[in-house]
């Protein structure tokens, strides 16, 4: 099994479920830190979506505002982690959660570098990857 289809049949939907579970219960709530974050991830990813196939600066520019929302979650960690009792278990969830930032800042990443190629073969094969992760991930991890 490769990186990439350990990253989007395992590793990526794992990311995404953790976001769903840290979002705030009511609107009432203020959103936390790391909600903040990955809605900016999920906003210029949305963006994406709408631009023109040939609209290359555009499409690094979102993605490279998506990946700063990601990196900017990576100092925090989700509710469902912090609700965890302290030792071993928690401590792992810590660290899968910090990998799976850093995958999925990679992925991003790859999205940006396709979009500065001006590569459309290569910008549909990274958004696949973002999109494919990001359907498993709600399939597992939503009530939906």
């Amino acid at each position: 099994m490769t990186k990439y289809t350990l990253f989007t049949r395992f590793v990526l939907p794992f990311f995404i479920g953790t976001f769903a579970v840290s979002l705030p219960v009511s609107a009432e709530e203020e959103d936390s830190p790391l909600t903040v974050a990955m809605d900016q991830t999920s906003s210029a990813l949305k963006k994406l979506r709408k631009i023109a196939k040939d609209d290359w600066a555009s499409g690094a520019k979102e993605a490279r505002i998506a990946a700063d929302g990601i990196r900017k979650g990576m100092k925090f960690i989700p509710a469902i982690v912090e609700l965890m009792p302290d030792g071993k278990d928690k401590d792992k969830a810590i660290a899968d959660y910090r990998m799976m930032m850093g995958l999925s800042y990679a992925a991003i990443c790859e999205l940006e570098l396709a979009y500065l190629e001006e590569d459309q073969n290569k910008v549909d094969a990274a958004s696949k990857k973002v999109k494919g992760g990001k359907k498993e991930g709600h399939k597992k991890y939503t009530d939906d």
